[in-house]
């Protein structure tokens, strides 16, 4: 009997044909799936079996990469978190004795579209909020090391300049600043943006405002 394609569901039509993969590869891909669901979807939207489908592999498949659903949440979020410490710290180190300004936009911008924008930090709110971030997070870990390197070059450009020494806790909290309104947005940012009638653009305004005032700040000590 002759099957109408209209009649099938959404999720069989993106099933795609099962191929054999390397390790390495299956594993990027898996991230990748999972990635594109959670920033479309969420936390629910993290389903082993809707993922395999996505990727063309096996539920047992994943289980062997991640072990768990779990698994392969925290290996998520250590990649979102690599990758976004890379840019950041790259970023700071590309400028250090330099006498280009530090692009305050670019990383602000970085940090939203990894933490908010990608879903992550709406995951990791998931996990503490339902008991299931039962170890310290690879993100609490980027912000102390991102303040660390923030502040060795704020010490060394106030010592080049001649201005007093900041200090290691208002470095720590302009991390933390920054890392909270990421949270902030994830969670509530799109619809506290919507009752202040501002679109994308002005989202996007919101977040170079809030990389001036940051830089406005440390500017005038980084080396």
């Amino acid at each position: 009997m002759p099957v109408d394609e209209t009649t099938i569901a959404p999720e069989r039509k993106r099933e795609v044909k099962r191929v054999r993969r390397s390790a390495e590869e299956a594993r990027r891909l898996i991230l990748d799936a999972a990635e594109e669901r959670l920033a479309t979807q969420g936390p629910e939207g993290i389903r082993l079996q809707d993922i395999a489908r996505d990727v063309g592999i096996s539920h047992p498949a994943i289980l062997h990469h991640f072990e768990s659903r779990e698994g392969l949440v925290a290996a998520l979020i250590a990649r979102t978190s690599d990758g976004l410490r890379d840019k950041i710290l790259a970023a700071l180190k590309s400028k250090h004795g330099s006498d280009d300004p530090l692009n305050a936009n670019e990383i602000i911008t970085n940090v939203f579209e990894a933490l908010s924008d990608k879903g992550t930090a709406r995951l990791l709110s998931w996990m503490l909020l339902t008991g299931r971030a039962r170890e310290r997070s690879s993100s609490g870990a980027l912000v102390t090391e991102i303040a660390a390197e923030l502040h060795n070059q704020r010490v060394e450009g106030a010592a080049a300049h001649g201005r007093p020494m900041p200090d290691r806790e208002d470095t720590l909290f302009i991390a933390m600043l920054t890392a909270s309104a990421a949270f902030g947005d994830a969670i509530i940012g799109r619809e506290l943006a919507t009752d202040a009638g501002l679109d994308q653009a002005g989202i996007a305004r919101f977040r170079a405002w809030f990389a001036k005032l940051l830089y406005d700040h440390v500017g005038d000590t980084l080396a």
